[in-house]
């Protein structure tokens, strides 16, 4: 039985010729509302042109093929191409059998790993591929430790102390809509869980959570959202925010215009001072990780 690892993540566009398409496929629309493409072009345009997970993504699936021989590695996203039945095919043509997926969203989410791993089933329903899950690896005591490394390294960077009375680490996830939460998502336990195992790995400092970049679906999404978070913290003296963005292992759109630029200026016009940490992105101490936990489970 021939093995194959498949890597799936969001997606994005690596130009602006790529946004449309991309945001068609992600609204699974015909063609989209009047004057989103103009506003999310100048989202794109404001960090550079186009959204760096792509190349990202590549880079720690060649990082990955350089220290996993067997299986090989490939590399699908749920919203642009390769899309994940793109890559099935492929795979079924190099006559590949068995298939160990892995999401590079950390966590179990109906808008992220749980739709990449629905995807991949309906693609598969009919092939003879047997399938396997990958999951779970952001409770790996290394990937929290090289999340805790990278709180500290910018601490000591903007020379931020994590333990001052006007200092707050602020553990900032993806919002989604509190429906799915309701229909048994496990998205918000797992990073309350991830979290809780980052903390231990820090020195004693403030800490909370908050939720950022919510969408435009109707009706009730987790809380609390970012900017009202920061203004309640600022009420209680809070003056220095480390933003940790918890929900995303590689930067994108949501860590480069969201928290970088828009949130950044929101603080600047409140009088707080914003850093952020970085996500892991294709670091070797990422690939160490995410190899280590492929190896001992294919």
């Amino acid at each position: 039985m021939k093995k194959a690892v498949l890597l799936m993540a969001y997606g994005g566009p690596e130009n602006l010729n790529e946004i449309e398409p991309f945001m068609l496929r992600l609204l699974r629309r015909d063609q989209l509302p009047p004057g989103l493409l103009q506003r999310v072009e100048k989202k794109y345009q404001a960090i550079g042109g186009g959204s760096p997970l792509p190349s990202i993504c590549r880079k720690i699936r060649n990082k990955l093929a350089e220290k996993i021989d067997y299986p090989p590695i490939y590399l699908a996203f749920r919203y642009a191409e390769p899309s994940i039945a793109t890559v099935v095919s492929e795979m079924t043509a190099d006559g590949v059998n068995e298939v160990l997926a892995l999401s590079l969203s950390p966590h179990s989410s109906t808008i992220s790993s749980a739709a990449y791993y629905q995807t991949l089933e309906e693609v598969t329903s009919d092939s003879d591929l047997k399938l396997k899950r990958l999951e779970g690896w952001f409770q790996e005591d290394a990937y929290n430790r090289l999340l805790a490394d990278r709180i500290l390294r910018t601490a000591q960077e903007r020379d931020l102390h994590l333990d001052a009375a006007d200092t707050q680490l602020v553990f900032s996830a993806h919002n989604i809509p509190q429906s799915y939460i309701d229909k048994g998502d496990t998205y918000v336990d797992e990073i309350k869980a991830n979290v809780a195992a980052v903390v231990k790995l820090l020195p004693a400092c403030r800490t909370s959570m908050a939720y950022q970049s919510k969408g435009n679906i109707p009706g009730a999404w987790l809380e609390p959202e970012i900017e009202e978070h920061l203004l309640e913290l600022k009420q209680t003296g809070i003056r220095n925010i480390m933003v940790v963005p918890v929900s995303f292992s590689m930067d994108h759109l949501e860590t480069l215009y969201d928290l970088d630029l828009e949130l950044q200026d929101f603080c600047t016009q409140h009088n707080l001072n914003l850093c952020r940490s970085q996500p892991a992105n294709a670091d070797d101490d990422f690939i160490s990780m995410l190899a280590n936990f492929i190896k001992e489970r294919s």
